[in-house]
């Protein structure tokens, strides 16, 4: 394998410092995960996240003596630099010379899919807080599971919250990168889109590598839609904004699949960052209550103590991934070493478990795709993000129409 050995190297070192792992004479005593993530490349920051989310979980858990209270927790992360056949390699050095009892999902859709194949190769359960691509639950996978929804119903959302608002708009762009996650994203778009009622006046989907975001956006701008919908990751959303801004571009309304919940968006882009829009399966005001962290609100509050600032949805569906991992392994008894036996006996127990926590019910069932979460939108309202749809679980109201960029 061609790894940045040394860099490898050096990052689990560091990580291990920094997450206090165990002398090797305590390896029995604790449990070993492993985990690739993007920690650097186009959705470094996007992977960060994951990276922090499960670090939290960790030290959590290890502060109450461990994984049933007896059996403390060590984590190894490695870089798969965003690129998903890295990824891929990576677990397969995690589970073959790292020997971990059992890993931690990524982040990104082609990511996930890379690295979740190679563990259901070594029939390993993998649990995802970081993708939703429809994709990764049509491969007949019985390892993969995933707390957030499938793509195309998680930007619900963000077409529902445009048939509250008045005047109530009447057409629809849609742009997105063309890879699994977003492209998808633009799917459900339309599909709410014109099941709403909504004219879609434009549809585009652009490669990941797309350098000039103008010239797209002009396409856009030239039908005069009402809304922009945008299949995005934090890189896509942030281009887009500059874009929207440099071009003079002013629909009513514009909302993206994911990154406006990313903390880097509103510190990059400040002020320009308002009024956007953005779907979201989680925040902190929902009535949920669950094990190891309690409600929702709860678990914001631990998590801005350790971090000083709020978790975004990714963040809180991953420590979900990581809690129901925990609480099927409570339930079976099982201790380090995982056999294989173990890891089969686990894969069994996630298709059957149904779960309430912190981040809502989690039912993977035969698929491994978790139960459909009720639509929630977002809005960057005077630099934070405001639950604003549906209205039973809105802190305020969406502002609408979007004031124009020389009104601001």
């Amino acid at each position: 394998m061609k790894f940045r050995r040394a860099g490898i190297i050096l990052l689990t070192l560091a990580l291990a410092l920094t997450l206090g792992l165990a002398a090797p004479g305590m390896a029995a005593q604790e449990f070993t995960f492993g985990c690739a993530v993007p920690l650097s490349g186009l959705f470094g920051k996007d992977g960060q996240l994951v990276r922090d989310a499960y670090t939290f979980w960790m030290e959590t858990i290890n502060a109450r003596g461990g994984i049933a209270g007896k059996y403390k927790v060590r984590i190894i992360f490695y870089d798969d630099q965003s690129d998903p056949q890295t990824s891929a390699k990576l677990v397969e050095r995690l589970v073959t010379q790292d020997k971990v009892d059992l890993l931690l999902g990524g982040f990104g859709s082609s990511q996930v899919m890379a690295a979740s194949a190679a563990a259901e190769r070594h029939k390993f359960p993998y649990l995802s807080g970081g993708a939703s691509s429809n994709k990764l639950y049509e491969r007949g996978a019985r390892y993969y599971f995933g707390t957030l929804g499938k793509a195309t119903e998680e930007v619900r959302g963000c077409v529902d919250v445009f048939t509250s608002v008045t005047p109530r708009p009447k057409t629809v762009a849609i742009v997105g990168a063309n890879i699994p996650f977003t492209a998808e994203s633009c799917k459900g778009y339309k599909l709410y889109a014109e099941k709403y009622g909504f004219k879609v006046v434009h549809y585009e989907l652009f490669p990941i590598s797309l350098k000039d975001y103008n010239t797209m956006l002009l396409k856009a701008k030239a039908k005069k839609p009402d809304v922009l919908l945008v299949g995005s990751h934090l890189a896509v959303a942030m281009r887009v904004v500059k874009a929207m801004k440099e071009i003079d571009f002013n629909p009513k309304g514009v909302a993206f699949s994911y990154g406006p919940t990313v903390p880097a968006f509103v510190q990059g882009l400040k002020a320009d960052a308002n009024y956007v829009f953005a779907a979201s399966e989680w925040t902190p005001n929902l009535p949920y209550k669950g094990p190891v962290f309690g409600s929702a609100r709860q678990f914001n509050q631990a998590y801005r103590q350790r971090f000083r600032r709020s978790p975004d949805y990714v963040e809180a569906a991953s420590t979900a991934a990581a809690v129901v991992q925990q609480v099927a392994m409570e339930q079976l008894g099982l201790k380090p070493r995982v056999t294989a036996a173990d890891r089969v006996r686990l894969m069994e127990k996630l298709h059957q478990i149904d779960l309430m926590t912190f981040y809502g019910p989690i039912h993977f069932g035969k698929s491994g795709a978790n139960r459909e979460h009720p639509p929630v939108a977002v809005q960057v309202q005077n630099g934070q993000l405001i639950n604003v749809y549906p209205a039973k679980w809105a802190e305020k109201p969406p502002i609408y129409p979007t004031p124009a960029w020389n009104k601001r």
